[in-house]
């Protein structure tokens, strides 16, 4: 039997935390391409960057490029024997009650229960605490009649605004003009990426400092 092969599709998708011109560059730099060569594969189409890799060799390239931002899809290659037999061979269905699939025998589980005791019928479990009903001193209070206003709404006088100065445009009018800013242009062509796994900022090592506590004394 022959080894399953795979094809490495690429359709220009890349992360979403990164922009295009940084999987471009990205993808020029693994392919060893311009970088006006290496922006023709984000135009959505699919195309084929490796062809009749074992899945080992497939599955480790797409992790490098999964860590470069880049996404691609594993494509199982058919053969021509299994195409072929696939044609020649007709489906087939099972007879009335054959079971597809087995269900996995689970075995029931098993509790101790000699440590549990059951009170007779009636028996109450949790004792119910009485509360006492709060006692509230009404003795302050009293009642005004029904329909009384309890709080008096305020009376706001309206504001007298002169509107004789205001006029209305036409409806549609821009009151402001809307600056259009330029994209700027980023020059990328002197970046560089370094291996994977390279440190990027060397940490420091600071020496513990020696403090010289001898002449230092407790007062109560």
């Amino acid at each position: 039997m022959s080894e399953v092969l795979f094809d490495i599709i690429f359709k220009g998708k890349f992360a979403g935390s990164m922009d295009q011109q940084k999987a471009e560059l990205h993808f020029s730099k693994l392919f060893k391409l311009p970088i006006e060569k290496s922006r023709l594969f984000f135009d959505g189409k699919p195309r084929t960057l490796k062809k009749s890799l074992t899945m080992e060799k497939a599955s480790n390239m797409r992790a490098v490029l999964k860590k470069a931002g880049l996404r691609v899809t594993l494509v199982k290659q058919e053969s021509e024997e299994s195409t072929s037999s696939e044609k020649k061979e007709a489906l087939t269905m099972s007879n009335v009650g054959v079971m597809i699939v087995n269900k996995p025998f689970v075995p029931p589980k098993h509790f101790d229960t000699s440590k549990l005791k059951l009170d007779e019928v009636g028996v109450e479990i949790v004792d119910k605490v009485e509360v006492p009903e709060p006692e509230y001193d009404l003795r302050d209070l009293s009642l005004d009649e029904v329909g009384v206003e309890i709080v008096q709404k305020k009376h706001i006088p309206q504001p007298d605004i002169d509107v004789s100065g205001l006029t209305v445009d036409v409806v549609g009018t821009v009151f402001s003009k809307k600056t259009i800013v330029s994209e700027p242009h980023f020059d990328l062509s002197k970046l560089s990426l370094d291996e994977v796994g390279s440190v990027l900022v060397e940490k420091k090592q600071i020496a513990k400092p020696e403090i010289n506590t001898e002449n230092i004394s407790l007062q109560d």
